[in-house]
């Protein structure tokens, strides 16, 4: 089942996010910040946090919001699904909610997403041309020297 995350979510996800070995540790930080600001005064301001949970156990989540001083452009922030659970299809029904939720709640008319030019985002590169999305602007060296910024679009 998809739902709303809810604060006591927070620790779990964090850790979920943190053992996919996906992300850097400032990264991990980032998205306790994002969390507790969620709860805190975002919910209320278009931005929309996710999970996936089956039998009591998250197994994934997704935070997403509408792009600041757009006209209905969203950006995808984080989409994370727990190491054993990878390649299950559950990282592409977060994905689905998300766009379904877009298309009939919010008339989104674009969704962005950002993520990383190194290797080991290789799959998560491949995941978002799986689900029809067009890599879109290439940040040379935006995080860091050799580690771009690769955007991905998909029109809603």
């Amino acid at each position: 089942m998809i739902r709303p995350v809810i604060p006591a979510d927070t620790d779990a996800l964090v850790a979920l996010a943190d053992a996919t070995k996906v992300f850097k540790p400032i990264e991990i930080v980032a998205l306790r910040e994002v969390l507790d600001d969620y709860h805190a005064v975002n919910h209320a301001d278009n931005h929309h946090a996710i999970a996936c949970e089956e039998t009591g156990v998250l197994l994934g989540f997704a935070y997403y919001a509408l792009a600041p001083m757009t006209e209905r452009t969203w950006q995808l922030w984080w989409i994370a699904v727990r190491k054993d659970q990878q390649a299950r299809g559950v990282g592409g029904r977060l994905l689905q909610f998300v766009e379904h939720d877009l298309r009939t709640t919010h008339h989104g008319r674009m969704l962005f997403i950002e993520t990383g030019s190194l290797p080991h985002y290789e799959l998560t590169r491949a995941f978002y041309r799986k689900h029809g999305y067009e890599q879109h602007a290439l940040v040379a060296d935006f995080y860091a020297d050799g580690d771009s910024m690769v955007v991905f679009r998909k029109a809603l």
